[in-house]
């Protein structure tokens, strides 16, 4: 069934918005109580466990966060015994992190991430669905980030602008 209005439209994609925080948030909690981790720290393991030792800065740019937040992240892990920072012969300065046994076998059998679930769901659409869905997510994201339509809308690919010319639309008749 199609959406009849903008306004309704408007209001599903806010619902699917907050369904797919809800799912993350249920994840956060099953990841808290089961394993005793949170999504960043199952993050780190499975980066690791997916590309061996690393530095702190691959791991944070692998996993989207900051060097700092990637520093809490291993001092936890590490606490817990599933990684280990090692020092390179060569130059002691250079420090990398491995998994240890445990924090293997845990990577090995932990749940995917939410966003690796969501992969595999946008794998299964067509080339031209995968590219209309990150048209339109990526022009979210950027309103969000500019919070000005005017001052990105020079930004947006093509079908991202005609997304962006139906929302000034809708800005300008408010009782729409």
């Amino acid at each position: 069934m199609k959406p009849t209005s903008s306004e309704d439209i408007t209001r599903k994609i806010g619902i699917l918005i907050r369904r797919y925080a809800r799912l993350r948030a249920l994840h956060t909690k099953e990841l808290a109580k089961n394993y005793d981790l949170s999504v960043s720290q199952l993050l780190c393991l499975q980066c690791l466990h997916g590309n061996g030792k690393m530095s702190m800065t691959d791991i944070a740019d692998n996993i989207m966060v900051n060097v700092s937040t990637v520093t809490g992240i291993v001092d936890r892990l590490e606490r817990k015994g599933f990684i280990e920072r090692l020092r390179e012969a060569g130059d002691r300065r250079i420090i990398t992190i491995a998994l240890t046994e445990k924090g293997r076998s845990l990577a090995a059998n932990s749940p995917p991430a939410v966003h690796h679930k969501i992969v595999q769901a946008v794998k299964m659409l067509t080339e031209a669905e995968r590219e209309e869905i990150f048209q339109a997510l990526d022009c979210v994201s950027r309103l969000i980030d500019f919070g000005n339509v005017d001052q990105r809308s020079s930004m947006a690919p093509p079908r991202a602008r005609k997304i962006l010319n139906n929302v000034e639309d809708l800005q300008k008749y408010p009782g729409n």
